[in-house]
């Protein structure tokens, strides 16, 4: 069916955005150190999206099992997801590039900016795939 694939992609990917968010928080407090997350003004703009970042995971997860078990919810919370993620990567780049902690590359700049790369992809690819699961209801 082509609700099965549209949605089985997206079910695979919310459930490691999911993990990737709550793995990039367990490092955070475990291993600040070694992410070069040590700038103070640097931590306490990480800080602030603790709980944004908290329920981003749950939405996530929440997608992954409404997709998987064709809850009519999951294309919603699939839009919601796409949203807070694309949000999200846009204030982390506004955010490192206007305060010049992007360029010259380094290997946490270079982490970030792949973090900024997934949610502003991972995003796009949500809020596309919500598009297309509604269309095919």
């Amino acid at each position: 069916m082509q609700y099965d694939r549209i949605a089985k992609p997206l079910q695979l990917a919310t459930a490691i955005g999911g993990a990737f968010v709550v793995t990039f928080w367990v490092l955070y407090f475990t291993a600040n150190d070694s992410l070069g997350l040590v700038e103070p003004s640097v931590a306490r703009f990480e800080e602030a999206f603790l709980v944004a970042d908290a329920v981003f995971a749950i939405v996530l997860f929440a997608t992954a099992v409404s997709l998987r078990l064709r809850r009519s919810v999951g294309p919603f919370l699939l839009a919601i997801a796409g949203s807070m993620s694309l949000y999200l990567g846009l204030l982390d780049a506004t955010f490192y590039a206007r305060n010049g902690l992007l360029f010259p590359l380094t290997g946490t700049s270079a982490v970030e900016l792949v973090i900024i790369g997934l949610c502003i992809g991972g995003g796009l690819y949500a809020l596309r795939g919500a598009w297309a699961i509604w269309r095919v209801r």
